[in-house]
This record gives C-alpha cells, sequence and structure tokens, in this order.
C-alpha cells in the first residue's frame, strides 16, 4: 500500500524493479514549504488581483483582461528561455537550486508591487503601471518556480515516491492558499473602506516577505541528487529549437499540457468569481472568506486520500473520480435558484474535495512524462517538460482573465452598482457552467492517458538499461 509517508510494499513494484528512491523527510517538508510560499503569491493573484484592478484601481474589464493576456505573451518569450538556462545551469548547488536562491528577493518583491498604485513621478497613467508590475511578478515567478517543479522530477525516478511528493507539495501549496484567503480580508477590512488600495498593498507586502522566507527555507533543505550528464555541448538556439520535438513526441505530456490548460482557463473561473458572487448576488462580502477558505482545507484534508487512493488504483482513476465529484458540485452550485446558504457551502465543499485530486495528480503525472520523453528522444529534460507546464498555467491564468474580463462586459457588469437580475444570472452562469465543462472536457482527455505504474517502471528500466 502506497501512504502520504512513502512506503510501497514490494508486492506492487513490478517485477525486477529497484526499490523506490525515498526521498529523506526533510527535503519533502521542505518542498512543500516551498510551494506554500509560491501559492501565497498564485492564489493571491488568482482571487484579488482581478477584482483590484475593477473594483479598486477602477480598471474596465476587458482592459483588466486584456493586461492578463498581454503578461500571457510576454511568458511565450521567457518561459522557454528560462527552461533552457536552467536545463543548461551547472553549478555547486546543482542545476535548479541557485534559481531559487537569487530569484526569491525577487519574486517577493513583485507581488506586493502588483497591488501597488502608480508612483506620483509615473507619467503613463494606471493601466500602463498594472501592465508592468503585472509582467514583472510573471518574469519573476517564471525564474523561481520553473525550476522548483523541475526538483520534482530530478528527487526521485520512483513514481510511486513523486506521488508523494506532489502531495506533500499540495498540502503545502493549499496551507499558503488558506493563509492568503485568511489574510487579505483581515488586512483590508482593519484599514477599512475607502483605503482598500493600500490594504491589498499591505497585505502582498506581508505575503511576499512570508513567501522569500519559504523559498529561502526550500532553496537550503533541497539537495539535487548527482543524475550525471556533463554541460551541453550544444548551443542556447539549438537548445530552444529542440523545445517543439521535445513536446510534440511526448503524447503523455500533450494530454497532462492539455488538463492543466483547461484546469487553469475553466475551473479557475470559480474561485476568481467568487468576490463578485458574494459582493453582488448575496450581498453578504462578508462571507467571503468562508467560501474561499473551505476548498483550501478540503485541499489539505483531501490529499492523502487522493494520494493513498491512487496507490491503490492509478493516478489517472484518482483525477478521474476527483473531476466527477468537482462536476457534480459545479452543477450544485448553478442549480440552486434560492440561493440556498447550505447549498451552496456543500457544492463549494465538492468542488474543492474534486480539485485536490486534479491539482495533486497533475503534479504527480508531470514527472512521468520526463521519462516518456527521455526514452523517445535520448535527452533528459525537466526543465523544459516543466516549463511546458508553467507557461501552460500562466497562459491559461492570462486566458481565463481575460475571458472574464469580456463576458463580464458581455452580461452588463459594472463595478459597485448594482446588478440587474440577467447580469446576476450570467455572472453565476460563468462562474459555475464554464468550469463544469471544463471538468467533462478533462474526463474525454483522460480516456486516452496510458502511463500507468508499469509503463513508467518499464521506461525507467529501458533508460537504466540503455546507459549501462
Amino acid at each position: 500500500m502506497h501512504t502520504l509517508s512513502g512506503h510501497t510494499d514490494a508486492a506492487q513494484r513490478p517485477a525486477g524493479a529497484p526499490p523506490p528512491y525515498r526521498v529523506p523527510l526533510p527535503v519533502r517538508f521542505g518542498f512543500g514549504i516551498g510551494d506554500f510560499g509560491f501559492l501565497l503569491v498564485w492564489q493571491g493573484t488568482a482571487l484579488f488581483l482581478m477584482y483590484f484592478y475593477t473594483d479598486v484601481l477602477g480598471i474596465a474589464p476587458a482592459i483588466a483582461g486584456a493586461i492578463y493576456l498581454a503578461a500571457m505573451v510576454w511568458d511565450a518569450i521567457t518561459d522557454p528561455i528560462i527552461a533552457t538556462l536552467a536545463d543548461r545551469t551547472r553549478s555547486r548547488w546543482g542545476k535548479y537550486r541557485p534559481w531559487l536562491f537569487y530569484g526569491a528577493l525577487p519574486f517577493a518583491v513583485g507581488y506586493p508591487l502588483a497591488y501597488s498604485t502608480a508612483p506620483a513621478i509615473w507619467p503613463f497613467g494606471v493601466i500602463a503601471w498594472a501592465l508592468v508590475t503585472h509582467i514583472f511578478l510573471r518574469t519573476t515567478y517564471t525564474v523561481v518556480s520553473m525550476p522548483f517543479n523541475s526538483l520534482q522530477a530530478r528527487l526521485t525516478p520512483d513514481a510511486q515516491e513523486r506521488a508523494v511528493l506532489a502531495g506533500f507539495r499540495m498540502v503545502g501549496a493549499a496551507s499558503g492558499g488558506l493563509v492568503i484567503v485568511f489574510l487579505t480580508p483581515i488586512i483590508v477590512s482593519i484599514y477599512g473602506e475607502g483605503r482598500e488600495a493600500d490594504a491589498y498593498f499591505m497585505a502582498a507586502l506581508v505575503a511576499g516577505t512570508i513567501t522569500f522566507l519559504a523559498i529561502m527555507f526550500c532553496f537550503a533543505t533541497m539537495r539535487e541528487p548527482d543524475t550525471g550528464g556533463d554541460p551541453t555541448q550544444t548551443s542556447i538556439l539549438e537548445d530552444l529549437k529542440s523545445i517543439g520535438p521535445t513536446f510534440l513526441n511526448n503524447p503523455p505530456l500533450i494530454r497532462v499540457f492539455l488538463i492543466i490548460i483547461i484546469a487553469s482557463i475553466c475551473i479557475g473561473m470559480f474561485g476568481k468569481n467568487m468576490l463578485y458572487y458574494f459582493k453582488y448576488d448575496l450581498e453578504r462580502p462578508d462571507l467571503t472568506v468562508y467560501a474561499l477558505v473551505l476548498p483550501a482545507i478540503m485541499l489539505i484534508l483531501a490529499v492523502p486520500f487522493w494520494v493513498w487512493f491512487a496507490g491503490r488504483t492509478s493516478k489517472r482513476a484518482s483525477m478521474t473520480w476527483g473531476t466527477i465529484i468537482a462536476l457534480t458540485g459545479y452543477l450544485a452550485f448553478f442549480l440552486n435558484p434560492t440561493e440556498n446558504f447550505a447549498i451552496i457551502i456543500s457544492a463549494i465543499g465538492l468542488t474543492g474535495l474534486g480539485a485536490a485530486a486534479i491539482a495533486v495528480m497533475f503534479w504527480a503525472m508531470l514527472p512521468d512524462t520526463v521519462e516518456f520523453g527521455e526514452a523517445q528522444t535520448g535527452m533528459r529534460a525537466e526543465a523544459k517538460t516543466f516549463g511546458f507546464a508553467s507557461f501552460a498555467q500562466k497562459a491559461a491564468v492570462g486566458i481565463n482573465a481575460a475571458l472574464l474580463g469580456i463576458l463580464l462586459s458581455v452580461v452588463g457588469f459594472e463595478a459597485n452598482v448594482d446588478q440587474s437580475g440577467n447580469t446576476l444570472l450570467g455572472m453565476k452562469a460563468i462562474m459555475a457552467l464554464i468550469p463544469a465543462l471544463g471538468a467533462v472536457a478533462i474526463l474525454l482527455i483522460l480516456r486516452g492517458y496510458t502511463l500507468d505504474k508499469t509503463a513508467h517502471q518499464a521506461l525507467v528500466d529501458r533508460i537504466r538499461e540503455t546507459a549501462r
């Protein structure tokens, strides 16, 4: 049986497979703390930044969405460059740890900058300042997150142990999400009405400081194993040209890639709309914090179960059942015309329970695609593989925000005024039905995912045999 402790019964390993390398507990813990820091920023950006643009800075929803979209275009340039440079890095600290050390402070500064107002000496206006600070945040996020994600494949080749690492990082991530959804509303309430801009900046400053400490702790606890390999003799341009074939020759990676895109675009609509729903539909913004906290709590509680379930069945089965549960929650939320609060909370809880499986299994599946690519091409490219995922996630968030801005405009939303009945219904449909469609798409994609434990172990054995 496979548990969060990382124990795997010998009977469950394919015949002839070597015992799994168990990542030491301090490293697992440090990996989880690292994602705790990242999620303070990622979740804070996902839940509050769009609202900050529209309801605090007064930027039109469509323009606010366009800011996200422009940052996505910038990511398309920077992500492959950082991935290539990270894969080429050789140092006494390893390939990926140096990026954590040098990138932690700029990243921590980038988050409060995104929630700052344009200084008096800035001549280009509020929208331009929002765009510049958003791009800076996304760039610094790339610098530290992509190498951090790549560590998961580098720390152990064992598929089950990677699921354990994914479990630790998701518990850390959920804890970070829990802290930010408590921290931000509390600080906003302390500052009071009329000082929201200062409040959001202060909340982001506190979160950025904690993020810096978390990433440095992660750096201190990580020890990259020597997986061999001399510095590449190819040019950076040749490395960049290899990114396309690396992706196209890896069908499992393509499916995982599509899942994270759909999850970030569609399922991400649910949480991003929460502030709008409680402010305008229920007219109870004071209850928003409970709705934001619940999915994070469900994630923390559900991760050990989904890791255990994946060990008993498969990663695909775990994600499939989680997606079905999340789909049930989205439909229950929408099909609640009386806005019964018990149903609302129950539906939010179901979506959190199901989304936990999608999140943890995505990060458990992704490292396995590294060996698939290595077996196909003879090249091991952790950073490029995780670079695809990182770009997919950030690009999808950009598309999500742009789409949300457009859809809010289409249904007639105007910030800080009473909304019509049709507008409220449209906003609820955006919030629940788009995630439901995304869940159905994920289920269809999962049907073709075949990289299970046995298939992955065969790939690992093949790579070892070739290396002898």
